[in-house]
């Protein structure tokens, strides 16, 4: 009789373990799923911003280009556009880290290492 218990509980016992495995294994997948949600999300918003940015560019060099045309050639107000973004460029070059790859790294990290709270 005392083995018929123990066979049951032994049974009771490894359905358990397979359901608290099955459990952690979809808790893992939704977190998996969430945590690629905002990695979308943020390189989506990141690509959008960065494509605003240059039609905005685009426009004022345009805009710089048409009025220097009334003060002088407009080739040179097209250089000076042109010397403005070289300088510009050498900047972010130099300034990558600080500016950039830092920040990433940071917010890539946070959002990948943030902990849930398992009660929630």
């Amino acid at each position: 009789m005392e083995s018929g218990k123990i066979a049951d509980s032994f049974s009771l016992l490894t359905e358990n373990v397979k359901d608290y495995v099955n459990l952690r294994l979809d808790l893992a997948k939704l977190v998996l799923t969430e945590k690629l949600a905002k990695l979308t999300s943020f390189f989506l918003i990141a690509v959008i911003f960065f494509i605003l940015a240059m039609f905005l560019l685009l426009f004022l060099s345009m805009a710089f280009v048409f009025w220097f045309e009334q003060v002088g050639p407009a080739w040179l107000g097209a250089l000076i556009v042109t010397a403005f973004y070289v300088l510009g460029g050498v900047l972010i070059y130099v300034k990558r880290h600080k500016f950039f790859i830092n920040p990433l790294v940071s917010h890539l990290t946070k959002i990948l290492m943030e902990d849930k709270d398992e009660n929630d």
